[in-house]
């Protein structure tokens, strides 16, 4: 695909859900010329229509003020964007019949593919390009051009594209791989945990990156070990019978759980946590008793920030959390990172204070 022919394009995502917008960009992020627009909702994608040029909507239907039906009904009342292409995001085939007469131009289901979702865009921009093209040409021009289209159609039947996409979406790189198991992941425990035990999973995942930072990791193994910390009891989580299973029964059964799936960078680090975060630097922890070099770093910085965060919500001081931290230097806690960490106390502290009043505001989770 030759992006540069197609010169710069705008792609507004219009989907309530930060992270499937995110991951979006994260899967384009390669290609230059695509920019992106973000929108939480029909309305504010509506706003941005009407203030930017855009050459592409992908649109959620479920969404909040106004919902993906609305949206596409609102935006095919106006002339001016007729030529302007329309995917639903959406897997629920009754829907499309109707969708399409509403005026929907494709369809593309989640978790998102890096070769469908590239494929599907440029299919849809070069079409659009033409389209705007063909709509200005005089009869004469037309008559010529369609004929030439008429001959390239008849290339690669429906049939053969889909066959094409099919084929292309086999040929996933690691990195798609490892973004479509955080994406599964993420979406899992999101639909499994309470909203107050998801805003405290997401609140140590964030620290976690900070630290991570701090230490010198860069942002792909950083971001790892935020979604990574979301799954270190995922055994738990999925548990039926909570009252019968011991923590190591929970533990094998996460472990089994995530050593299924392809051993990615990310795999790699879940399982590191999983089974170490509750491991101590002086050889007293669970479930192997480890000690000093024999636990990972990524497992440290889970344990600092988990203690950390259970402080800050037990203890009534900020003092008495700091000082609680510090008796845990060479005990506990790694005792290069663990000081690195009350070195940055302050910035921690203000940082999960800021977490929990975004995520409150912004009603997360909800």
């Amino acid at each position: 695909m030759k992006w540069e022919a197609l010169g710069d394009i705008t792609v507004l995502i219009a989907d309530d859900d930060a992270f499937n917008r995110q991951l979006v960009v994260s899967l384009l992020y390669k290609i230059p010329t695509i920019h992106f627009l973000e929108a939480e909702d029909g309305i504010e994608a509506l706003e941005l229509l009407s203030q930017n040029s855009v050459d592409m909507i992908l649109l959620d239907l479920h969404m909040p003020k106004m919902d993906g039906y609305d949206t596409i009904r609102e935006i095919r009342q106006e002339a001016k964007y007729d030529f302007t292409p329309i995917v639903i995001i959406t897997t629920d085939e009754q829907e499309m019949n109707k969708l399409y007469a509403m005026g929907a131009d494709d369809f593309i289901s989640k978790p998102f593919k890096l070769s469908e979702l590239s494929s599907r865009i440029y299919a849809h921009i070069e079409k659009k390009q033409y389209r705007a093209k063909y709509n200005q040409l005089s009869k004469e021009e037309i008559d010529t051009t369609l004929i030439a289209t008429q001959a390239k159609e008849k290339e690669q039947t429906p049939q053969e594209i889909d066959e094409a996409l099919n084929k292309n979406s086999q040929n996933y790189t690691i990195e798609d791989i490892e973004i479509s198991q955080k994406e599964t992941f993420y979406n899992m425990i999101k639909l499994l945990v309470s909203k107050e035990s998801m805003y405290n999973l997401t609140t140590v995942a964030t620290l976690s990156k900070a630290l991570s930072k701090l230490i010198g990791y860069d942002e792909k193994k950083s971001d790892n070990i935020y979604y990574a910390s979301m799954l270190r009891n995922i055994g738990e989580i999925l548990s039926i019978e909570k009252d019968k299973k011991t923590d190591y029964q929970y533990l094998l059964s996460g472990y089994l759980l995530i050593n299924n799936s392809i051993d990615t960078d990310f795999i790699k680090v879940t399982k590191q946590i999983m089974t170490q975060y509750k491991e101590h630097f002086d050889g007293t922890g669970f479930p192997k008793q480890r000690k000093e070099n024999e636990i990972y770093i990524s497992a440290y910085i889970i344990s600092i920030v988990e203690a950390f965060d259970e402080m800050c919500r037990n203890l009534d001081s900020k003092e008495k959390t700091h000082n609680s931290l510090r008796a845990g230097q060479g005990k506990k806690f790694h005792p290069k990172i663990i000081k690195l960490f009350l070195t940055h106390f302050d910035y921690f502290f203000e940082l999960r204070e800021k977490i929990i009043k975004q995520i409150s505001d912004k009603k997360e989770y909800a």
